[in-house]
């Protein structure tokens, strides 16, 4: 799940907060066992990451490339991006109000009694915090690496993934193998705008469940501008897919 879609999700399981974990299930071997009976005092999101918040402890959900949680929250259901793959969930809670099943993640014990305050949100594309000044310097940076793979940084664009990367560097028409050092300091401003800019949309689409249909180019087949066919080749490093327009992000 990219980030718009867990700040989404952050805000549908607050019902949570406040609420004892009546049971815990799941095959991960992090010590699960210690969470049952526990009271949620908070439930925060950062980047990739879904994070609850115990009384001694949290525990950090790192959603990874396809994970995906599915829940009922006051006899409401609600899902992250993409359809569950395992037919066991790393990590589940059953709480009073409602259960939430958490699947191809890892889970991680953080020893806080206040991790949010351990998370920088400068670098958080939904925080208040974000600081486009800092990304755009730390970007500059990395002169010989490509876009697509600078732009998946975690640590300049937290919870930035792959659809993201696509849609902005077909708005900005900038190709994803091309390298920072060659891309104008005016268009390196463009891109971190419109990073900050498609992630709120990308987070307006997906509360209304329209967000694939107003996608441009990721998983897309046809360029929406000239119409000739959009290449599909893993770029960079990363080697994640790049869904571009060889005319139009020349």
């Amino acid at each position: 799940m990219e980030r718009p879609s867990l700040f989404l999700a952050a805000q549908q399981l607050k019902p949570f907060i406040g609420k004892t974990i009546e049971q815990v299930s799941g095959n991960t071997k992090s010590g699960k066992e210690q969470l049952e009976g526990k009271k949620v005092l908070d439930l925060f999101s950062w980047g990739k990451h879904l994070v609850f918040q115990f009384p001694t402890f949290a525990v950090r959900i790192h959603f990874l490339l396809f994970g995906s949680f599915e829940a009922t929250v006051q006899d409401k259901s609600v899902t992250g991006d993409y359809k569950k793959k395992a037919r066991v969930p790393r990590l589940a809670f059953t709480f009073k109000n409602g259960h939430m099943e958490m699947y191809s993640c890892s889970v991680k014990f953080i020893e806080s009694a206040n991790a949010k305050a351990e998370y920088d949100f400068s670098v958080d594309l939904m925080s208040d915090a974000w600081n486009p000044v800092q990304a755009l310097r730390n970007v500059r940076k990395k002169p010989r690496e490509e876009i697509a793979d600078v732009l998946l940084d975690q640590t300049i664009f937290a919870g930035l993934g792959n659809i993201i990367k696509n849609e902005i560097l077909f708005l900005a028409k900038v190709k994803p193998t091309t390298l920072i050092g060659q891309i104008p300091l005016s268009k390196l401003k463009e891109l971190i705008a419109w990073a900050k800019q498609f992630s709120l949309q990308f987070y307006k689409w997906r509360k209304k469940f329209v967000l694939r249909k107003n996608l441009k180019v990721h998983r897309k087949g046809i360029c929406p501008l000239c119409g000739y066919k959009l290449l599909r080749a893993k770029t960079g490093k990363r080697q994640r897919w790049s869904y571009y327009c060889l005319v139009d992000q020349a």
